[in-house]
């Protein structure tokens, strides 16, 4: 477990990554970060069932250098785009600068429900 996590010290600025690629996309987002377990791709898929109404759900498991991105299907993003666009901002532990850079990727669409911008379950 790490004692004190990185992105914990910039939640401030997610969240307001967050809300600006919301804006920016018409698109909710949510990210999740913790743990994913020994199964990350379930544990992501359960996650995103969870959070159904978001067109995009990030899952990020800090300690373990993880992390699962889960879209809808009306969104259409290419997966090697998706990784290639958070891996570098992830290295270097800039969750708000992986947000924008998925956030860019997403089509742009007028706004629906507004869900929370970062969870914890």
């Amino acid at each position: 477990m790490v004692r004190n996590p990185w992105w914990k010290d910039n939640a401030e600025a997610v969240r307001a990554a967050v809300d600006a690629a919301e804006r920016a996309s018409g698109h909710q987002i949510v990210v999740r970060v913790g743990t994913l377990g020994r199964r990350p791709a379930r544990t992501a898929d359960r996650i995103a069932m969870r959070w159904r109404a978001a067109s995009l759900v990030f899952c990020v498991d800090a300690a373990r250098r993880h992390f699962e991105v889960r879209w809808a299907d009306n969104v259409g993003l290419d997966g090697d785009r998706v990784r290639d666009a958070v891996t570098g901002p992830l290295r270097e532990h800039d969750l708000a600068a992986a947000v924008t850079a998925l956030a860019a990727l997403l089509p742009r669409r007028e706004e629906g429900e507004e869900l929370p911008d970062i969870v914890h379950d």
